[in-house]
């Protein structure tokens, strides 16, 4: 899921820098612009939709990820794995506090709904100054 997120963030990328590239070679905004502006929007938004899907499943599989360690740590008592992962979470706190809750779906879904936000803010620039 991670590698097909990064597919689709670098191609929305790709064309939002193409789009915004080209919007500037034309010299300004025009009505003729809202070709470009309008599925920029919506590209923006179906990235943030999809990277909001993306971060679902990724949630479904790491609680299953988890459960699954619970049920092997107590069918396997000697391998200690409560220990083991307690330990590492608290390794990780100490390393990371700061960003430790930050989800990094969220920041997927951000960077996509600016990239929609830019195009709804383009297009409505344009209708405004027709």
């Amino acid at each position: 899921m991670e590698n097909q997120r990064a597919t689709l963030t670098n191609i929305v990328i790709v064309v939002t820098a193409a789009t915004l590239g080209f919007l500037t070679q034309q010299g300004g905004l025009r009505a003729s612009s809202l070709g470009l502006t309008l599925p920029l929007c919506a590209l923006g938004t179906f990235g943030a939709l999809a990277s909001a899907k993306y971060g679902e499943r990724w949630a479904v599989h790491s609680g299953l990820a988890k459960r699954l360690r619970h049920e092997l740590g107590a069918r396997h008592p000697g391998l200690r794995l409560h220990d083991l992962i307690a330990d590492n979470h608290a390794e990780h706190r100490t390393k990371f506090p700061r960003i430790l809750k930050l989800k990094i779906w969220i920041l997927w879904v951000v960077l996509h709904a600016a990239i929609g936000v830019s195009g709804l803010l383009l297009s409505l620039w344009i209708l405004v100054h027709l």
